[in-house]
């Protein structure tokens, strides 16, 4: 199992600047054997990575699927890995969040789906705080799992609805949270899938949205410094716990 292949499932639409630092996050991830399938259904725009490499494939559709747990099945159809990771394209994960969630189910054999108890979560990308929160975006799920259940064909709500008949663990991880929840950032959450919400309905007008045409090269880099931004948060928050995320990042 330590060696198992994990397809890792990113559904993106109009955000390359942030899908690029999700990238960033997969690449730097040190559990090596790994693939990330990336989705796009914005219409007149093909995602490109900026350097091709074979652990990553980007698959461009024509036109907008009608929902967003439709996007994700079709996602999940394409991943060829023994088990499958949540990877949003708005969120950050540090470089054991692969590694970690293997060695969880290793350990707790007989789940379809393991996830931490806690995260943390940033507004604007600035305000951190720790979350008790079971976020379906820290998932890992089995292929048996994968292959036995759809998401709904709907784009809110669809993650929990999936969940229900899984056996799930979570697993306390307290202090090394497996990833970081944005939201704001001046966009709406999850893709922006069609209207099904006023909310929805706001995000296709966002101008960034608009602006994008043609070919765009994904690059694979952080806007700022996020772990230093973590650790500076921890030392203010838990100064204890700035001090071990300092060691684990030094043991990479």
């Amino acid at each position: 199992m330590s060696d198992s292949l994990v397809s890792c499932i990113t559904v993106t639409y109009g955000r390359p600047i942030l899908l690029g630092e999700a990238v960033k996050c997969f690449i730097d991830q040190t559990y090596p054997n790994k693939e990330l399938i990336i989705v796009n259904d914005q219409e007149g725009v093909t995602l490109k990575m900026d350097s091709e490499r074979d652990d990553i494939q980007i698959h461009n559709i024509p036109e907008r699927f009608n929902s967003l747990g439709e996007k994700r099945n079709y996602a999940m159809s394409l991943a060829k890995g023994e088990y499958i990771c949540v990877w949003d394209d708005d969120d950050l994960y540090p470089f054991w969040r692969i590694q970690d969630s293997i060695k969880i189910m290793n350990t707790q054999r007989g789940y379809d789906i393991v996830k931490g108890q806690m995260a943390l979560m940033s507004t604007n990308d600035t305000n951190y705080m720790v979350v008790n929160n079971l976020f379906h975006s820290q998932a890992m799920i089995t292929k048996k799992y994968v292959k036995s259940h759809l998401y709904p064909n709907k784009s809110v709500g669809e993650d929990g609805d999936y969940e229900r008949e899984a056996r799930v663990s979570s697993y306390p991880v307290d202090p090394f949270y497996l990833y970081v929840y944005r939201w704001g950032l001046g966009i709406h959450h999850l893709s922006g899938i069609l209207d099904e919400k006023k909310s929805w309905r706001r995000s296709l007008e966002f101008e960034p949205y608009l602006q994008l045409k043609g070919e765009i090269k994904i690059k694979p880099e952080f806007q700022k410094d996020h772990w230093n931004n973590v650790i500076e948060f921890f030392r203010i928050k838990k100064p204890e716990y700035a001090e071990q995320w300092v060691k684990r990042f030094s043991e990479k």
